[in-house]
């Protein structure tokens, strides 16, 4: 029984850091865009807190709830908030460091380039997005339109005022029509 659920730890860590090289660079882009008033030195830190709270807390990831990047996103906002208000009751202070030569090391993690994709990620990849672009093609011309519009990155009021509908319907559009991309894709997962 033990060593099984040190194997399913390995698993779980293994997991974290396939999804970690693969997310960090979002998760970055994600804190700068959506905190402006931090520098980069700030954005790194919330960044690094940010994926430590997450390894801590894979065990709870549940991907039933929501996708990787939601559940990790958050964790983000939320550390992000926390350190603006840290910031705010906190006076400026020195911090002091443990020195270089300190061996209080408890783990180590090799960080693997994240532009450096192995060969079978980069087929993974291209077979998904070529059974996404077959599902896609599945799906009626607005709900196209939909769906490409939120992966070029427009919120929801522009693209209601560019089809003529309330941004509400716009949303719920999207939503039915990103659920019914998944549940042809779930489908053709099987079938295949």
């Amino acid at each position: 029984m033990a060593k099984k659920k040190k194997n399913q730890q390995e698993i779980t860590l293994s997991e974290f850091l396939r999804l970690y090289n693969n997310i960090y660079q979002g998760c970055l882009l994600y804190i700068a865009r959506n905190f402006p008033n931090f520098d980069d030195e700030e954005t790194r830190d919330i960044c690094s807190d940010t994926m430590t709270k997450a390894f801590s807390k894979f065990h709870s990831y549940d991907p039933q709830k929501g996708a990787f990047t939601t559940w990790l996103y958050t964790i983000a906002y939320n550390t992000a908030i926390d350190h603006a208000d840290a910031n705010k009751k906190k006076p400026n202070a020195s911090v002091s460091l443990p020195s270089p030569d300190a061996e209080e090391e408890e783990f180590a993690v090799e960080i693997i380039d994240t532009d450096c994709k192995n060969p079978m990620e980069v087929i993974l990849e291209k077979e998904m997005e070529e059974r996404k672009q077959i599902n896609l093609s599945k799906l009626s011309p607005l709900e196209q339109r939909i769906i490409a519009m939120r992966e070029e990155g427009q919120q929801f009021k522009d693209i209601a005022l560019q089809l003529g509908m309330p941004s509400t319907t716009a949303r719920t559009k999207y939503r039915r029509a990103t659920l019914k991309l998944k549940s042809l894709m779930e489908i053709s997962d099987e079938l295949d």
